[in-house]
């Protein structure tokens, strides 16, 4: 109703507390009564993900941008099920899962690339890690880290990185993390080590 308030937000880290002040059939008018920064006290986190099934891939774009991760980059592995992923559902359940949880920001999704493409094209951070069974723990690798504030984070299909995954991987001097000796599904250890990662 008019005089009714909304809060609204452009995807820029800001949200706009808004009065409605007209209403019509296709949309609605509104003034901006105060705005506010939402504050991001996070690490910044590119999860490399290798493409799985649709709906499980899907879960885990939803579920990591509620956690707060600020790249999604899909992964085409030797190993993948999937080889295509339906875009602009992705982003609708992306969107909605960042207006769910106020973050006030919404993750970048870029297009499915091979492993090797993605350390070419210069747009990871610095620091990189895999998740592998046979890994350090995460307290051991981030102890003896630097000061750092943004992570590349790789995790493989259902069945892991192939030899020559790995090996590409080992090429890079990317370290391999472990969450312990149990086998994880692929999107528990995304949204696992995701949440970790992102405090």
């Amino acid at each position: 109703n008019v005089g009714s308030q909304v809060i609204l937000f452009d995807g820029s880290g800001v949200d706009y507390l808004c009065m409605i002040t007209s209403l019509r059939n296709l949309g609605a008018t509104v003034e901006v009564i105060e705005n506010k920064e939402v504050n991001r006290n996070r690490n910044n986190v590119y999860l490399c993900m290798a493409l799985v099934k649709k709906d499980n891939f899907e879960l885990i774009a939803q579920k990591v941008t509620e956690i707060g991760v600020t790249h999604i980059i899909p992964i085409l592995c030797e190993h993948s099920e999937k080889r295509k992923l339906n875009f602009e559902r992705l982003n609708k359940i992306i969107l909605e899962a960042s207006e769910q949880s106020g973050r006030g920001d919404i993750p970048i999704i870029h297009e499915v690339m091979k492993l090797e493409d993605v350390f070419t094209k210069g747009i990871l951070p610095q620091e990189k890690i895999v998740l592998h069974p046979e890994g350090d723990t995460l307290r051991k690798y981030m102890s003896g880290l630097h000061e750092t504030n943004s992570f590349a984070l790789f995790i493989g299909p259902e069945g892991g990185f192939s030899p020559k995954e790995i090996t590409l991987l080992k090429s890079y001097n990317v370290p391999a993390i472990s969450l312990g000796p149990q086998i994880l599904r692929a999107e528990t250890a995304a949204i696992a080590i995701s949440s970790l990662l992102i405090l």
